[in-house]
């Protein structure tokens, strides 16, 4: 590894270098240009009402996406590594209904439109990398919801054991419950 290689995040270049269409220069050159941050547990991305100027890519961590909806936490989603994070509002520039919470630290790309515009101009490789992400991305998530309104709580359950276990021990056990559609009987 030469000195232009520990300018960028590892995590990042590990990321990157799963995309065979990138040369090992592209590669280098894209990472020295993308924004890499690092969140505390408990830190917010996105509030309800606010427009967001950033969309995120997990690299390391979880982040919970939740709306408020009289008073009540309501969990939408979970973003883990390799997952990008639904910001459907960063593309419209409108509020968000929902907010966006590290669950734990996190490591996540950090992608701005502007910056955007001209990765794809310099690269223009990553305009095709991004619209296969984007659409992979789409379809598991239109998979995803068609299943989840059609199945009952323990459906669900047995569907994240199944599909996504390490969430079990990595997520508070009442955010579980709120995902899943389980509420406490009183």
């Amino acid at each position: 590894m030469n000195s232009t290689d520990t300018l960028i995040d590892s995590d990042l270049l590990d990321f990157l270098s799963g995309f065979p269409e990138l040369d090992k220069e592209e590669r280098i050159a894209i990472g020295q240009k993308i924004p890499v941050r690092e969140y505390k547990k408990g830190d917010t991305l996105v509030c309800e009402g606010e427009i967001p100027s950033e969309c995120y890519f997990v690299l390391q961590g979880c982040v919970r996406q939740y709306y408020l909806i009289d008073g009540e936490e309501k969990t939408t989603a979970f973003f883990t590594e390799r997952q990008a994070v639904a910001a459907t509002n960063f593309i419209d520039q409108t509020p968000s209904k929902y907010y966006l919470v590290c669950v734990e630290d996190a490591k996540v790309i950090v992608g701005k439109i502007h910056q955007d515009e001209e990765m794809y101009k310099q690269f223009p490789k990553l305009v095709t990398i991004t619209r296969v992400m984007i659409e992979q991305d789409f379809n598991n998530t239109r998979e995803d919801f068609a299943s989840f309104i059609t199945s009952s709580p323990e459906k669900r359950y047995l569907d994240l054991l199944d599909t996504r276990p390490d969430l079990l021990n990595r997520v508070p056990q009442h955010q579980i419950a709120s995902y899943l559609g389980i509420t406490p009987n009183h």
